[in-house]
């Protein structure tokens, strides 16, 4: 007989309606899967529960029309873009639990049938029994709890994936059973072939054909117990609760955020009676579709016992390379459906103008930088509040935006320098550039100070300092004094001074006293002396900088009086003024999550002109303000609803600090607080720094700003309004708060005069918007 060509046996198979049926729905299926969210006509993962549709005010569920032709659900989400993204959503997890199933299967059913009775045989047998007790919905529930029903679509992945290889298995070990005694495979065995051998070339190449069949019909068993998970509320990422009193007072609903069929179907088949059109699209979706493949797997099976396909012809490389392929492309499709992929095209609407015509309001000449207080720093204020309103933001229980409160500023009167006198007094070498003001130790002092140079280090109690000390320690909470001349020079490394134009924060913890009480250690003057400056010092008086560090590791105890006289002058005070948070809150629409808030904070005010120049301040916080006020206003044109509550901060000077003592909203010792942190985003390299207090922000924040081609990097160092930089000293970290703080390093203007509007970087200044916006949304809705 002559052989027939693919296409002959092709026509013939035409002939089988039922397969041609089912491989025409699977073929519709997976270009809807592939290409259904692309025309999508809205966004599915918006909810908009009260609608004006014909100058009507409606609530959802919104019947079909011909705004939406299959109408909303309760959420007011269009059911066929639900649908459209579901499909993508439902069939890919569907397919790679098919493909885990059944590779899983084909190893352990070829490897059981190959040795029957022995030790391998018996437990894989004794686990598929063991499995077979369990029902498959009961069995799946507790493994996506397992592996955690938050994580969205790993954890479906997975359970699918483990529930149903049982069946795969049998089948497998079966047929190797059936043809392990075949005249060729006794055949291979007597030309001296190994196991390994025969397995790869003769036994797996024949199951290929039972394989593709079965592949077909797993699928509709998966997509079935896919439906029967949403129908008892297990949804991908858990779904929300929130209260919906317009029903009945304090009725709950349970809500799902990323679409798939089952979820659909599980939230709206209650209506069938009242509203038959709601699960009617969801139902005939699962309906057609395991149908589909039903039809198409037993066409299949059909097809190759007719030996029409003779799929054991292809190599074992070339089916595990179709496999790879298959699945790299539903990974890729599952990274472009689920809700990061979704919010990224919302992110990319944050426009830029926006946040720029903020920042040039903020940064205008008659704000004066907007220092703490009175005036332009409550102008500043005032805008901001405006801003909020009118992003719709919530109000504090007082009614306002504004949370009230003391603020202790502080003003540079006098930089400091030390210099090294001779013995006629006079000054023989000037260091103006290698001593700094510590920028976590305030003091008020003013003047010229005079005495013999003291060096210390490793001390064993509490000890007094009359003299001006160089302490070779970063620790000096075991300083005190008893002199108003005493001056304290902490060795830092040459690249961590600070700036000597701006004074350091007011704490009125740390430090040892209150503003306003006893100043005798408040007027202890703490300096920074860099190691440069340091070793020009020690080298006057004989000393190697090197060699005492070699005595503090040995833990020596060092406390040398020299002889060099020494000079420092420096002038720093500090005033206290009303100060205002301005504070605004979109309340999370999950009742779950109602003592989780997420903190959006950025600081509004700068330091106070200086000798007639100003600090605009544009990158140094007003690109951050502008951020944040950008973000809420796209929130609020998207109609973006976070199931957590986020707080928009605008901080005055130490104004973070009252917000974590003070806080203007009811909480309960089991709250928790996540702060992201914004400053500095609008000029200097291209990458964003960012440093954690907590676990899994910094990871989440990097995922986002790569969607935005934005490159991260660690942050070497930054102080949170929320936590003390010395872990156990007077001030102690709220264990309730974690946080991330963005900036982009770089930039040598920032915080300085130069720092204006037109040194910005308006690209800079939009990647940064979309990252955290992005990253925002990711976080709300966890």
């Amino acid at each position: 007989m002559k052989p027939q060509t693919f296409w002959q046996r092709l026509a013939r198979a035409a002939r089988d309606r039922s397969f041609i049926i089912g491989a025409t729905l699977v073929v519709f299926f997976l270009l809807t899967a592939i290409l259904g969210p692309e025309a999508a006509p809205y966004n599915p993962y918006l909810r908009d529960r009260v609608q004006t549709i014909d100058g009507e005010l409606q609530r959802a569920p919104i019947p079909p029309g011909s705004l939406y032709p299959l109408g909303t659900d309760d959420q007011g989400r269009d059911m066929l873009s639900m649908l459209l993204h579901g499909a993508r959503q439902t069939l890919v997890i569907a397919f790679v639990a098919m493909t885990v199933r059944l590779l899983l299967g084909l190893l352990l059913g070829t490897l059981a049938g190959w040795w029957p009775g022995s030790l391998f045989d018996r437990i894989v047998t004794g686990l598929i029994e063991f499995l077979a007790a369990i029902p498959g919905l009961i069995l799946a529930i507790l493994l996506v709890l397992a592996v955690g029903i938050k994580r969205g679509q790993i954890s479906f992945i997975v359970a699918l994936s483990l529930v149903g290889w049982g069946e795969v298995t049998q089948t497998v070990r079966g047929y190797v059973l059936t043809i392990r005694n075949k005249l060729y495979i006794l055949a291979a065995r007597a030309l001296g072939l190994g196991s390994a051998q025969i397995l790869s070339r003769h036994v797996l190449p024949n199951l290929l054909s039972t394989l593709l069949a079965l592949a077909a019909l797993e699928m509709g068993g998966v997509l079935l117990l896919l439906g029967e998970l949403g129908f008892v509320h297990v949804f991908v990422g858990g779904g929300g609760i929130y209260t919906d009193d317009a029903v009945q007072m304090g009725h709950t609903v349970h809500y799902f955020d990323v679409p798939d069929w089952g979820a659909m179907l599980g939230t709206s088949w209650r209506y069938f009676r009242s509203l038959p059109w709601l699960p009617m699209a969801p139902a005939l979706a699962f309906f057609v579709t395991v149908l589909g493949f039903n039809l198409f797997g037993y066409g299949l099976q059909r097809f190759i016992e007719k030996g029409r396909f003779h799929p054991s012809g292809w190599s074992l490389i070339r089916f595990f390379a179709v496999i790879a392929l298959l699945l790299f492309g539903a990974r890729t499709l599952l990274a472009s459906t689920g809700i990061e992929a979704q919010y990224t095209d919302l992110a990319r609407q944050f426009d830029v103008q926006r946040a720029w015509n903020d920042i040039s309001y903020l940064t205008r000449p008659e704000l004066e930088g907007r220092p703490t207080g009175p005036g332009p720093g409550f102008q500043a204020a005032g805008y901001i509040a405006y801003q909020f309103e009118q992003a719709g933001l919530t109000t504090l229980t007082n009614g306002t935006y504004y949370q009230s409160h003391d603020a202790v500023c502080g003003r540079v009167t006098l930089e400091p320098s030390l210099e090294l006198l001779g013995q006629d007094g006079a000054a023989r070498l000037r260091l103006d550039q290698g001593i700094s003001f510590d920028p976590q130790r305030h003091f008020q002092a003013e003047g010229i100070r005079e005495g013999k140079l003291v060096i210390l280090g490793n001390p064993r109690s509490r000890t007094a300092i009359s003299e001006i000390a160089v302490l070779l320690d970063d620790d000096g909470r075991h300083y005190q004094t008893v002199s108003a001349n005493a001056t304290l020079l902490r060795l830092t490394p040459d690249h961590d001074l600070a700036r000597n134009d701006i004074a350091p924060t007011f704490d009125g913890i740390f430090g040892g006293l209150s503003f306003g009480s006893d100043y005798d250690n408040f007027s202890l003057a703490h300096l920074l002396i860099g190691e440069t400056a340091a070793r020009q010092l020690l080298a006057e008086a004989g000393l190697d900088l090197d060699e005492l560090r070699e005595a503090l590791e040995a833990g020596e105890r060092i406390d040398l009086e020299t002889d060099i006289p020494v000079r420092v002058e420096v002038g720093l005070e500090y005033e206290e003024l009303p100060g205002a948070n301005v504070i605004g809150y979109f309340p999370g629409a999950d009742r779950a999550t109602e003592g989780d808030r997420i903190v959006v904070a950025a600081g509004y005010t700068g330091p106070s002109p200086k000798d007639g120049a100003i600090y605009p301040g544009a990158d140094d916080n007003a690109s951050g303000v502008a951020v944040m006020l950008e973000i809420a206003r796209l929130w609020r044109d998207l109609g973006f609803e976070p199931k957590r509550t986020v707080v928009f901060a605008a901080f005055d000077e130490r104004g973070g600090n009252y917000f974590v003592n003070h806080s203007p909203f009811s909480i309960t010792p089991s709250d928790t607080w996540t702060t992201v942190f914004i400053q500095g985003v609008g000029a200097g390299e291209p990458r964003l720094a960012r440093q954690e207090i907590g676990s899994g922000l910094a990871l989440a924040f990097d995922q986002s700003a790569r969607r935005f081609g934005a490159h991260t990097e660690e942050l070497a160092e930054w102080h949170f309004f929320f936590t003390s930089e010395y872990g156990s000293g007077y001030v102690t970290s709220d264990e309730s708060y974690s946080g991330l703080a963005v900036t982009r390093p770089g930039d040598d203007l920032s915080g300085r005069p130069g720092d204006s509007l037109e040194h910005l970087d308006p690209a800079l200044l939009a990647e940064a918007g979309q990252a955290v916006a992005h990253y925002l949304m990711v976080l709300s809705s966890r």
